[in-house]
This record gives C-alpha cells, sequence and structure tokens, in this order.
C-alpha cells in the first residue's frame, strides 16, 4: 500500500525580530503622510487670505491698472502725476496741475 502524502498546514510567520523592524516603521511613515499633507494644505490656502480681503473690499487695486499695467503718459496730465493715497489709503496716481 503506498501512503498518502500530507502537508502539514503550519502559518507562515514573519521572525520576530522583523515584525519589530516593520512596527518600528509604522511611526516615521505616519509622519511622512502627516508633513506631506500639511504642505498640501499650506500651499492651497496660500492665496485664501487675498482673496478674503478683496471679497470684503479691504484690498487694494494695482495703481497702475487704470493704465493698463504701464506708467501714466504725461499728455494725458495737463500738470504731473503724484503717487498719493485715496480716501481708502490706498496707492493711486493722481493728476495734480501746475
Amino acid at each position: 500500500m503506498a501512503k498518502k502524502m500530507t502537508r502539514s498546514r503550519t502559518k507562515v510567520t514573519f521572525p520576530a525580530k522583523m515584525g519589530k523592524d516593520l512596527s518600528s516603521w509604522n511611526f516615521v511613515i505616519f509622519l511622512t503622510l502627516a508633513f506631506i499633507l500639511l504642505v498640501v494644505i499650506v500651499v492651497s490656502m496660500k492665496g485664501v487670505a487675498l482673496d478674503m480681503r478683496s471679497r470684503a473690499g479691504l484690498s487694494c487695486p494695482n495703481p497702475l491698472a487704470a493704465f493698463n499695467g504701464t506708467l501714466p503718459k504725461a499728455s494725458e496730465c495737463n500738470g504731473e502725476w503724484k503717487l498719493g493715497t485715496d480716501a481708502n489709503n490706498c496707492q493711486v496716481f493722481l493728476c495734480q496741475p501746475k
């Protein structure tokens, strides 16, 4: 009669030292992921403060915006252009006659 060969079913596990080595990396992985999340949040929130100020009407426009991003032409004023402040304490170009 032939003997049947049977395999014993044993559970294969990591050695104790290998398990301790992997578990010590959990905290490092957690810190790395937390730092990446913090960087993503800070980068995405970068423009929110300026956006909220402009929505509330508290931000000043660019003084060159009225002149298409260039300095005002001297021919447009019968005096001279001065950089001053308006009622909202924002910088604007003012034409002061001579």
